[in-house]
């Protein structure tokens, strides 16, 4: 039986309870991991009175309160738990850090606070008399603490080895994710095992402990240091190859995703847990921070903790000078390449677009990162008159995006990126998802047109009309209103 009520109803039912004569109580907190005190402190405070209303924090509201990675138990999870206690007979949730608007709202004859208060320290002291309430101290000495609680579960996890070999972007999605593990496990040592080019990203992020760089040969020499029966292996990649190397590091627990959400089902053969399924439309960013469930993190910010050094950032300006660049010409990156040749636009198309943003203080600049991008990227300059970059590596890639005003890419690591380090954005998406793989801050935009064979995720594709039904007008339209939206830098 589901007791939750809204504040409207329950000010009709405490007035009708208090009409018959009945004494209404009281109770509130967050109830984050229910245990024997709060058992106590529910049947002394029902003790008080006749009907007991249980006023309980919203998740919002316990993660102020309490921090990073609270509250444990979702709001659903304690309002289901709770209504099955039978001293509590109504349920609400609040939003606020204390319970005074409720307090004025239901006027009961009793608030009744947890023994870790007395009457000189209830925050709401004053709004009970005011409604002429009395406060009373209910559930006996304090024996439990949620957060003691959780520290001795969580001294038993010392340990995680991040498994995220590539590619570049999904290394990008992955980084939310060691962040909210960082949070909420600060004394915790912190692996990641990686590929070389996803090394050099690993390097810029601060609070990660190791970088394992994985080679072709030697995978289990090369997580020598981190072997032991005590290791949490977290693969975020949902492969054979990488549930292999959760495996081969020995870990005790090695968690990946739910079979349903595997790249490569068979995969799972590795996994000792599992995370619940995950609706595949949503971000990847979230499925990644979904995974930690299974450590009991709840967290949702997009935190990406990437520190690009300023000599970086000035190295990469000096190598763009020669080619008429300077600091008071805003910088806008058209990135031509893309690994799936079904994400690439063709470059008469790029080139459309680049002339367009030749005007005023702007540098339109062309990016590439191998080869076969190259001779993309010099066939767009040469039809734009737009200056081609030099070679950049992974991390002068990073520093170059930092400086940028715009950044307009397909879905490929420079879109990814751009969105992690707060860059302005316009994507471009044919056979993969904008709402899975693209931007996510509400003013970033993405040139999508959907069609009976969208979100195919397919690597090549002999008639790639997604891509052909994005027109340079189109483009150049999304990235001038990005343009007057952006703030001045």
């Amino acid at each position: 039986m589901n007791k939750l009520q809204s504040l409207d109803r329950l000010r009709e039912i405490a007035a009708a309870e208090k009409e018959k004569g009945r004494k209404v109580v009281l109770a509130n907190g967050c109830f984050d991991l229910i245990h024997v005190g709060h058992v106590r402190y529910l049947r002394e405070a029902r003790s008080r009175g006749e009907v007991l209303i249980l006023a309980l924090n919203s998740d919002a509201s316990v993660r102020r309160l309490k921090g990073p990675g609270r509250p444990v138990l979702s709001q659903e999870e304690r309002v289901e738990i709770l209504s099955s206690f039978s001293s509590v007979d109504h349920i609400v949730l609040f939003d606020e850090p204390n319970v005074e608007q409720v307090l004025l709202a239901l006027r009961p004859d009793v608030h009744a606070k947890g023994s870790d208060y007395a009457p000189d320290t209830v925050p709401e002291r004053e709004t009970t008399k005011k409604i002429g309430a009395q406060t009373a101290i209910a559930g006996g000495p304090k024996v439990r603490n949620t957060s003691d609680i959780i520290g001795r579960i969580a001294s038993g996890e010392s340990e995680f080895l991040i498994v995220r070999l590539s590619s570049l972007g999904d290394i990008i999605h992955a980084l939310p994710a060691f962040s909210a593990l960082r949070r909420c496990r600060p004394e915790a040592h912190i692996s990641w095992a990686v590929e070389p080019r996803g090394g050099e990203i690993l390097r810029l992020v601060p609070g990660l402990d190791r970088i394992i760089v994985l080679k072709k040969r030697g995978w289990r020499k090369s997580l020598m240091p981190v072997r032991g029966k005590g290791l949490i292996a977290l693969d975020f990649q949902g492969l054979i190859k990488s549930g292999l190397i959760a495996l081969l590091s020995g870990a005790g627990r090695r968690i990946g995703f739910s079979r349903t959400n595997l790249r490569e089902p068979l995969a799972g053969v590795f996994y000792n847990q599992t995370a619940a399924p995950f609706p595949e439309f949503r971000h990847v960013i979230e499925k990644n921070l979904h995974l930690l469930s299974c450590l009991g993190i709840r967290e949702t910010d997009f935190d990406f903790p990437l520190a690009v050094p300023a000599s970086l950032s000035e190295r990469v300006r000096g190598l763009l000078r020669p080619l008429g660049y300077d600091d008071g010409r805003q910088l806008i990156l058209c990135n031509v390449g893309a690994a799936w040749p079904s994400k690439r636009w063709p470059p008469e198309r790029w080139a459309g677009v680049l002339r367009c943003l030749k005007s005023g203080g702007r540098f339109p600049l062309v990016l590439w990162g191998n080869d076969g991008e190259k001779r993309l990227a010099e066939e767009a300059g040469r039809a734009s008159g737009v200056p081609v970059s030099p070679f950049f590596d992974v991390v002068e890639i990073l520093a170059l995006i930092k400086e940028s005003r715009l950044v307009l890419s397909g879905d490929t690591f420079a879109l990814q990126a751009a969105c992690a380090l707060g860059v302005p954005v316009v994507g471009l998406f044919g056979p993969t998802t904008p709402g899975r793989n693209g931007p996510f801050r509400g003013k970033d935009a993405a040139a999508f047109h959907e069609l009976p064979c969208s979100h195919c995720y397919r690597r090549a594709c002999p008639e790639p009309e997604c891509m052909r039904l994005i027109t340079p007008e189109e483009v150049v339209v999304l990235a001038e209103a990005r343009l007057a939206e952006a703030p001045r830098v």
